[in-house]
């Protein structure tokens, strides 16, 4: 495969290579090379870049109602993205006691029921389940499919700004509690590291009357509800809209913006993850909707213009944690080239 597969600036043109720490936000230097860096002729090892479609993954809460969701992506300290393609409602209550959920709905719908209440959420939603909050999904169409992170450490709003990426007053949608709803199941499932653990209670742990103390930990807010944040013509980095405290974990938007390409990149401490959730325009090389691509940190990329007038959406999400492919997704993962996000092979 030679260097003229894939897009990069003109043949003698330098090109500027960032490489930075925390991300975006730590130190950083630039240097500028006339050979473009990104291109490689093969790759042997697992910390190599990939790409799959969460719909092409068979996940086994399809056919078995029991069953959690898939894992695909996943760390040693428990940081895990799952694909659900769940067709039947739980039969159980489920609370995760390892880690925070952040649900991102890629097609079909559902509805999420929990301590505080109840919400139903469609296409490019997020629904943030927080550690132990006991929750119940029942889809609503037989084409549901959603992508979940489980963060071993709180998820937190962390904007630029109190406002104008988000209307927190508008697009952040909070769950209702119905006080005359029928009795659920009185099987409660808790998560842990090492499997899971199933009670047999005597009531349904969800049912409640009232939130009567406190913000609503639940909450939804749709990808396409949160404005990218651009520089004009001197580009610059994306902006988180969530993050951890320590910034372990770090989710932008990476939709369509205006602005120049990204440089040429090393990401020094962070793997990052991008779900292509829908068009009409096309991300460099992807135009499928539930692509999802795995630059693993350390890796020389580029990545495709952002500055696309058709529109796109897209979610980034930044780990500090070195993550692994599954089975489950090696199964359907191809690798890729890093300007472009095309295939590899």
């Amino acid at each position: 495969m030679s260097d003229s597969d894939h897009a990069h600036p003109a043949a003698g043109a330098p090109t500027p290579n960032l490489w930075s720490r925390d991300g975006f936000t730590g130190s950083n230097a630039i240097a500028l090379r006339n050979d473009y860096t990104p291109t490689y002729r093969s790759v042997r090892g697992p910390h190599a870049p990939h790409r799959f479609n969460l719909l092409a993954i068979e996940t086994q809460d399809q056919s078995d109602a029991e069953a959690l969701p898939t894992p695909v992506l996943v760390a040693r300290n428990g940081l895990e993205l799952a694909v659900s393609h769940r067709r039947q409602p739980m039969p159980y209550a489920l609370r995760n006691t390892e880690g925070d959920e952040l649900h991102l709905v890629q097609s079909g719908s559902a509805r999420f029921v929990t301590d505080f209440g109840t919400l139903e959420a469609g296409p490019l939603d997020f629904v943030h389940i927080p550690r132990s909050i006991t929750y119940r999904i029942d889809p609503l169409s037989q084409d549901y499919a959603a992508l979940i992170l489980t963060s071993p450490d709180p998820l937190r709003f962390d904007t630029p700004a109190p406002f104008g990426m988000i209307n927190f007053g508008k697009a952040v949608r909070k769950p209702s509690i119905d006080p005359q709803g029928a009795p659920g199941t009185t099987r409660l499932c808790l998560r842990t590291f090492d499997g899971v653990t199933e009670f047999d209670m005597v009531h349904d742990p969800i049912r409640a009357l009232a939130q009567v103390g406190g913000p609503p930990p639940v909450w939804a807010l749709n990808l396409r509800d949160i404005v990218p944040v651009s520089y004009g013509e001197r580009g610059g980095p994306p902006a988180q809209f969530l993050s951890t405290a320590d910034t372990d974990v770090m989710a932008f938007t990476l939709s369509a913006r205006p602005g120049p390409r990204p440089p040429v990149h090393v990401n020094a401490d962070y793997d990052e993850i991008i779900l292509f959730a829908e068009g009409p325009g096309a991300w460099g090389g992807i135009s499928e909707p539930g692509t999802v691509t795995w630059v693993p940190k350390g890796v020389t990329h580029h990545g495709p213009v952002e500055d696309v007038p058709a529109g796109y959406q897209a979610w980034l999400l930044e780990v500090r944690q070195t993550m692994r492919l599954t089975d489950a997704a090696r199964q359907h993962a191809r690798l890729i080239e890093t300007s472009e996000y095309g295939y590899q092979d």
